[in-house]
């Protein structure tokens, strides 16, 4: 398995400071020096690791009237937040998911059904529609980095299962797991990078740029180490489970996080056949 201990990572899990703490410091910072663009991006990326949001937005705001060449970067994070507040809309069943090219399949209906009846705490019935998705869904046979030959792939968190989440072309999306050739994930280097994963998916031949969520939806209160994406803290509800923190992958060979797959590729009708 390649090393994935990153730089932001690794400066994360070894400080001494609180992420409050950075925050304060990078509020200094810009009081100090409130034209310095640099000082006001690290406090963005600061606020979007925290899931403040609305912060975020502001500083986005106040960086375009500072300085509008910076239009295209700003408009990238907008994006992003936006796709953000979306997705928690679809993971509790108030919002249809989309994909990048044509319709879902029925089973990923039946999934964001099964999300909102969990939603409104009808575990029974919720479930119920969990399950006839599942069977529904088809697998994804293929190979990666650090897991070898799996018969199928599937995300850790069960409001999502056959499903890989993506930004891209302006918004949040679906990608079935079956519907991939092949996928790359990006190692962080940055900040922004433990938020949302810069990605390549390719899907019916097509290649597709964007980004991977690369936490489950964390909110204020959750722990640095959530925030950062550094552990997973997994929620019973019912018989299923959803995480908040890093996000994690699961297979017929075991289980590792976002940036341990390493590439993705998809099987050949021929290697499916010979397997």
């Amino acid at each position: 398995m390649r090393n994935t201990m990153t730089n932001p990572m690794v400066t994360l899990s070894e400080s001494t400071l609180a992420l409050d703490e950075w925050v304060a410091n990078a509020i200094v910072d810009v009081k100090r020096t409130p034209g310095q663009l640099e000082a006001r991006w690290q406090l963005v990326k600061l606020y979007c690791l925290q899931a403040d949001w609305d912060r975020a937005m502001r500083q986005l705001d106040t960086l375009l009237k500072i300085e509008p060449e910076c239009q295209r970067q700003v408009d990238l994070y907008r994006n992003l937040i936006l796709s953000e507040r979306l997705r928690t809309a679809v993971l509790v069943g108030e919002r249809e998911a989309v994909t990048v090219e044509g319709a879902l399949p029925e089973w990923a209906a039946q999934l964001v059904q099964s999300n909102a009846l969990y939603a409104n705490a009808d575990y029974a019935q919720g479930e119920k529609m969990r399950q006839l998705a599942l069977e529904n869904a088809s697998a994804l046979q293929g190979q990666s980095e650090s897991l070898g030959q799996f018969e199928w792939l599937a995300d850790s968190d069960d409001r999502l299962g056959p499903v890989c989440e993506f930004i891209c072309a302006g918004g949040y999306r679906w990608i079935p797991f079956s519907s991939l050739d092949s996928l790359h994930v990006s190692a962080p280097k940055g900040l922004n990078d433990l938020v949302w994963a810069p990605a390549t998916a390719r899907v019916n031949g097509q290649n597709w740029l964007g980004y991977i969520p690369a936490r489950y939806p964390v909110t204020l209160d959750d722990d640095q180490k959530v925030k950062a994406g550094l552990e997973t803290h997994w929620i019973e509800q019912g018989a299923r489970f959803i995480g908040a923190g890093r996000k994690m992958w699961l297979s017929n060979v075991g289980e590792c996080s976002l940036f341990e797959a390493g590439a993705i590729e998809a099987n050949t009708a021929d290697e499916e056949q010979s397997a």
